[in-house]
């Protein structure tokens, strides 16, 4: 049940391609549903070979890290790893908060590979309508990257920090401002994170009994939907594809009302029939509440 009937109700042939950049544990669980149409390619340089295929219900791993020029990195691994990033960490900063002090320390740096997602995209002739980037730091240089493929991007998920935490980094306004550059909205800011000011008396927690938190909002994930009005004319070209994958996308990132009302802009652009369909799906998805099952799946990390 659930998404069941939305999937019956796309065309046989559609394909939603998932670029998730940074993609370490795999393919996120939010897509467990509709893994069906989703053809996943993952990069992590952590990886020693690529594998898998490009295509419907497949996935492509590479194992290369992604930057805005061609070449080698230096990867700086911290001792905790989730924190290993091609930036330095600003040791002065994390030293400010419990514990990321520690755990931002270098303890050994590796030459990685790097590409430009543009040159991969044409050379294996896939292009990107979801894409995800969670990069510690360099989140915007894989974007410039990726200028020609965000041209076919509905929606974005962007690691984003919300002051510099490693040397250099480019923050939340920088990354807001150059995705409104590219057509894009800002819809959403989840898994915010907070940091714990360290001090000598070890007060850590909330003292205000509500649901204040203690401590500095540091990071978190920003979702950007590419504007309506650049969506309607693809799916004017594309026989209403590209209307699909932005409902489809939506769905999975639990915004269910932007996507229905998409699909009221779009629904000239559709047969009749598949409108129908794809209506009463989202109608069933709402009485069914399927987004607290697919949000609860989701386990974020730490770092």
């Amino acid at each position: 049940m659930g998404l069941a009937r939305l999937l019956a109700a796309l065309p046989k042939d559609f394909v939603l391609t998932l670029v998730d950049v940074g993609s370490a544990g795999g393919i996120n669980p939010r897509w467990r549903p509709l893994r069906p149409v989703v053809s996943a390619v993952l990069f992590d340089p952590r990886e020693t070979t690529a594998s898998g295929a490009l295509g419907r219900g497949e996935t492509r791993v590479y194992p290369v890290a992604l930057g805005d020029q061609a070449g080698e990195a230096k990867l700086h691994i911290t001792a905790l790893p989730n924190m290993s990033s091609f930036l330095p960490p600003d040791g002065e900063v994390f030293g400010r908060y419990r514990k990321k002090g520690i755990d931002a320390q270098i303890v050994r740096s590796e030459m990685v590979p790097v590409e430009r997602l543009d040159a991969l995209a044409e050379a294996d002739g896939f292009r990107p309508h979801v894409l995800k980037v969670d990069t510690q730091g360099s989140e915007l240089m894989v974007l410039k990257g990726a200028e020609e493929c965000l041209k076919s991007v509905l929606l974005a998920e962007v690691e984003v920090s919300f002051f510099q935490r490693y040397v250099g980094q480019p923050i939340f306004a920088d990354i807001e401002a150059w995705m409104k550059q590219q057509g894009f909205e800002l819809i959403e800011l989840h898994r915010l994170k907070r940091y714990r000011a360290a001090n000598s008396l070890g007060i850590r927690h909330s003292l205000t009994g509500d649901a204040q938190r203690s401590g500095r909002v540091s990071y978190g994930d920003a979702i950007f939907l590419r504007k309506e009005d650049p969506i309607l004319r693809a799916a004017a070209t594309d026989d209403g594809a590209s209307v699909l994958r932005a409902v489809v996308a939506l769905i999975a990132y639990g915004k269910a009302d932007i996507a229905a009302a998409l699909l009221d802009k779009g629904r000239d652009l559709l047969p009749a029939g598949r409108t129908s369909a794809i209506g009463k799906a989202l109608e069933g998805l709402n009485r069914w509440r399927l987004i607290p099952r697919i949000t609860g799946l989701l386990k974020p990390g730490r770092h």
